[in-house]
């Protein structure tokens, strides 16, 4: 009987212990699954956002990296005179050789452009669909650069990405074309001249 009861006390022992490692597998796994949870919730909370699943922020050392390379592909000349044109409110004639087409206008600031078309869809959508315009003027002036700092919104030096242009003539394939603002991007611009101008 003695031995009976020593295996006995032996294979409840076991058992006890393999139940001991289970809980504390499942206790371990239930921390990890919330510490997982709580390490997301604090990057939305830090981005103001809510993660879409499998959505990963870019890291500090990856949006550097993708600024050095636009950084590298910018034409200086042309980064330095659309810095002048925001900051101090400069109007430059010039003309801007993008593929094929040749840009001829007077390059102005960001806020002169989406003045222009929130005036247009002032004019046009008020009194038929407000709710549009107030959209659209939402839209425009979220275009503006934010030009009292030099730190971009990437917390790297700010990129000017856009050209604005007043006044404009698009020539191509002895084809012309006026309209009255143009938008278009700094990087497609293979070359630019100041005080060009369309003729007649």
């Amino acid at each position: 009987m003695g031995g009976y009861d020593l295996m006995a006390n032996d294979n409840e022992s076991e058992r006890n212990t393999v139940e001991v490692g289970q809980e504390q597998e499942v206790t371990g796994r239930v921390g990890k699954e919330a510490v997982e949870q709580e390490q997301e919730q604090g990057t939305e909370q830090e981005t103001g956002q809510t993660l879409e699943p499998g959505f990963r922020p870019l890291t500090r050392i990856e949006r550097r990296n993708l600024w050095l390379k636009e950084y590298g592909d910018q034409d200086f000349a042309l980064q330095m005179w659309a810095r002048l044109v925001e900051q101090h409110d400069l109007e430059i004639e010039m003309m801007l050789q993008m593929g094929g087409l040749l840009v001829f206008g007077m390059m102005v600031k960001t806020e002169h452009y989406v003045q222009f078309y929130i005036d247009l869809n002032e004019e046009t959508l008020r009194e038929e669909d407000p709710n549009t315009a107030d959209a659209l003027r939402e839209y425009y002036r979220a275009l503006i650069p934010v030009t009292e700092s030099e730190i971009g919104p990437e917390g790297l030096p700010m990129l000017y990405r856009y050209i604005h242009m007043r006044d404009v003539t698009i020539m191509s394939g002895g084809h012309k074309v006026k309209v009255p603002y143009w938008r278009g991007k700094i990087d497609q611009v293979d070359a630019f001249v100041i005080g060009a101008t369309a003729g007649e």
